[in-house]
This record gives structure tokens, sequence and C-alpha cells, in this order.
């Protein structure tokens, strides 16, 4: 019985030994070939098969034939609701566009600032009609065949129709670059709704 045992443990360690794979971790080269390279192989490679996309030419039409770009623009029903529009009142009564208020008074200056260097200058001034105008400028590039002044500044007056008018500009080797606006004063005349119907 004490024989059997061992016999049985003596095969037990030779089928343990003889089943071990050779896999101990390690790299072996003669896995993969002579030189140690991996050799690739077909196993999970990408088949393609080909699906064309085949068009089926079947618009929608809606129920109501192809589209057709309608022109003119929509009329709604009438209604009766109250319509209005925007409408610019007339100006306010502009002292400066009188007769005879250039005539009579002249035009004073309230304001006038003036720096003149070689390289550089500004002024500004201002009218008693409103009349405003500043710039500054710099000589660029000076002794050289590009010497040239650029300047930024800005010129504004009162119109007849009560709005101030302001040029904002730049000049300089681009050009003259002006920027206009139109800006409401207490002269100029006021947008309102006005009752159509």
């Amino acid at each position: 019985m004490y024989t059997m045992k061992v016999q049985y443990v003596i095969a037990f360690c030779i089928v343990a030994v003889v089943g071990i794979p050779l896999e101990d971790g390690k790299w072996h080269p003669y896995k993969y070939g002579d030189s140690g390279k991996y050799i690739p192989n077909d196993e999970g490679k990408y088949i393609h098969i080909p699906n064309p996309y085949i068009h089926l030419d079947n618009p929608y039409d809606g129920g109501f034939g192809p589209y057709s770009h309608d022109y003119e623009p929509y009329v709604g029903e009438a209604t009766v609701q109250d319509q209005y529009r925007l409408v610019l009142t007339a100006p306010k009564d502009i002292p400066f566009y009188k007769d005879g208020y250039y005539k009579n008074n002249g035009i004073k200056i309230i304001r006038q600032k003036h720096n003149y260097k070689e390289d550089k200058y500004d002024f500004d001034f201002e009218t008693e009609n409103k009349i405003r105008a500043e710039e500054k400028a710099i000589l660029k590039n000076p002794n050289t065949i590009d010497e040239g002044i650029a300047s930024t500044g800005f010129y504004e007056y009162i119109g007849p129709d009560g709005f101030m008018y302001r040029v904002d500009y730049t000049a300089d080797e681009n050009g003259f670059r002006p920027k206009v606006r139109r800006l409401e004063t207490p002269y100029s005349g006021k947008w309102i709704l006005e009752k159509v119907n």
C-alpha cells in the first residue's frame, strides 16, 4: 500500500513536469523564427465585403408636386389692427441757420489750442455754432523716401436738419479713411410712430 502511494506520487510528478509548457515568461527567439522577428499571419485580418450604395430616384413631393419658388411676396389677409409708420419730425428752431445769423454776429471761436513741433502736431477748436475739430499727427519714417505724416482726428457740425454729423478719420500711407456718424441733438427732429389708418 505504501509503495502504491509512492507510485502515485511519482506518476503525478512526472505528469506535472511533462505537462508544463515551455512558456516561462521569458522571450524565446526560436518561437518566432530564427531571426527573432515577428512573423505575421492572417489570423484576425479584416476582410472587406463590398456593399455599394444604390441610389433610388424617388423624390418626396409631399403630394403637391415638385417645389417651385414663388417670387410674389406673401400678402396676408387684411386686419383691423392699427398700422403705424416711423416718421421723422421737423427739426426744432436751429439758431445757427436763421437768416442773418452769420452776417450780423460772425462766428466766434470759443476754444482753440494748437501745438506744433518738428516731428508732430496737434490742434483742436470749437466755434459757437457747434463746429468742432481735433487732429493729432506724427512724422513717420523721417529722412527716408517713405517719409510722411500719419494723422487721426475728427470734425463735426450741426446740419440744417438738426442732426450732428461727425467724421472720424485716419490719414496715413494707406490714404484717407473716414467714418461718418449722424447723431441726435436737442435741435434734431425725433423719430415717432404715426398712425396710418
